[in-house]
């Protein structure tokens, strides 16, 4: 697998409040915020009908359980009915 490199510019006001940023924090930072707009995207195509929570989560590449969890946290309640379930199953 290829890697490509991406340059940020971050404003300083945007570490305001954390100790000495270093590479090992602003990954993080980065890695937070990326699986945030994961589960963002993913609710929103979930919301939209695109398919249940475990077909989204597999679209988008993060945990079902996971996303179960975030969904639930924001007040998402999945909903069941028969094609869900049957989805769920693989029938």
């Amino acid at each position: 697998m290829v890697e490509d490199a991406i340059t940020v510019k971050i404003p300083p006001q945007w570490l305001v409040g954390l100790q000495a940023p270093n590479r090992t924090l602003i990954e993080e930072a980065l890695q937070l915020g990326i699986q945030q707009l994961k589960f963002r995207r993913a609710l929103e195509l979930y919301r939209s009908g695109v398919g249940s929570l475990g077909y989204v989560a597999e679209q988008i590449g993060i945990s079902k359980r996971e996303l179960i969890c975030e969904a639930r946290a924001r007040g998402i309640v999945p909903l069941f009915d028969e094609q869900t379930v049957a989805e769920e199953l693989g029938r």
